[in-house]
């Protein structure tokens, strides 16, 4: 970091939201923080707000030069950072722009394709809401520009097949979407293991535990049984874990969502034809006793193994619940396996 700017932290500050995504990892534990002390601490953090533009951004991972920008004419950035492949600029806005006056979002949108096809920019780094490097953590160059969006209408309109090559890119990014609309959820990005009771944790696991659900759904292996061994893993990260009751809610919303809404691969066969479901019925008939048996076993065994983990009483009932099985497997294989009923208000131990 170049000390010259260390102290200039404020004299920026402005042009944040007070609050931004940041994060001493590169894609890892992003977290919402407090702008101030995340430029003077984080690697990594978001400039925009979703809803005001202060600062146009770009990535250029294929080569170094850090003047660049004087080929096309253009104002000099306002910093300059230098990466491991290459340099990221940034220009603050004399007036910041806001999201909700759509002449406004599709001027500056205009405006920042522009950028990023001249300069040569990185298409994965397209867009307001992006994390960029912390001028004040990296190797940077500062200025005092202040730009308007009309000093950069000049440059040349993209080539169509540059936008085949971002719509292909969006094309790609679409498949991983999920039903839930707020894909960037911040909450999905948080640090679980700094989150105690009042930091959010039921929100932040919801989030976390949807969008693993449509993973698993959209690939055709989407069970209750592994979203709740999921869900208490998760748990397990909290510096402060959830209550049993909140956990089994969270499980209970998402799975009752996953089953109704998600067709093709829940489990009552929403979406199938008469033909896939009869192939369904005609594959689950061919296992026989033992193979459903040694499978109720491993899921009994699994669960046990977490519940346990998480200091949960272990009862019939709840056992049953929790793995799917009958009261009667459960029993049977509590008993095999050496478990004892010890009472009503310990549960079983072995």
């Amino acid at each position: 970091m170049m000390q010259l700017y260390q102290n200039n932290i404020r004299d920026f500050l402005k042009h944040f939201p007070s609050s931004t995504m940041a994060s001493g990892f590169k894609d890892k534990f992003y977290a919402e923080t407090n702008s101030y002390y995340a430029l003077k601490e984080s690697k990594f953090i978001r400039y925009n707000s979703p809803e005001l533009v202060s600062i146009i951004a770009i990535d250029i991972d294929s080569h170094q030069d850090g003047a660049v920008w004087l080929d096309h004419n253009l104002p000099q950035p306002t910093w300059t950072i230098w990466t491991d492949r290459g340099v990221q600029f940034a220009w603050i806005l004399n007036k910041p722009i806001l999201f909700k006056v759509e002449k406004h979002k599709k001027m500056a949108k205009e405006v920042l394709a522009k950028l990023v096809c001249a300069l040569d920019g990185d298409i994965n780094a397209l867009g307001f809401n992006r994390v960029f490097r912390n001028p004040f953590m990296n190797k940077s160059r500062f200025s005092d520009t202040r730009v308007d969006l009309k000093d950069f209408f000049d440059l040349p309109t993209p080539s169509q097949e540059w936008w085949d090559k971002v719509k292909a890119k969006t094309k790609r990014e679409k498949k991983h979407e999920t039903l839930f609309k707020d894909v960037s959820a911040p909450s999905v990005l948080l640090d679980f293991s700094i989150m105690k009771e009042g930091d959010g944790r039921n929100e932040a696991l919801f989030n976390r535990l949807r969008f693993w659900s449509y993973d698993e759904a959209r690939a055709g292996t989407y069970e209750e049984f592994n979203l709740t061994l999921k869900a208490l893993t998760l748990n397990q990260q909290f510096a402060e874990g959830m209550a049993d009751k909140e956990l089994n809610g969270i499980i209970a919303s998402i799975d009752a969502f996953m089953q109704s809404k998600y067709t093709g691969h829940n489990a009552r066969g929403d979406g199938m034809s008469d033909e896939e479901l009869k192939e369904r019925a005609s594959k689950a008939g061919k296992k026989s006793g033992a193979a459903r048996k040694r499978d109720a076993y491993t899921k009994i065994a699994t669960t046990i193994v977490q519940m346990e983990s998480n200091d949960i009483k272990i009862t019939v009932s709840d056992l049953a619940r929790r793995a799917k099985c009958d009261r009667r497997i459960i029993r049977e294989y509590l008993n095999e396996k050496g478990w004892r009923e010890v009472s009503r208000k310990e549960g079983w131990k072995k």
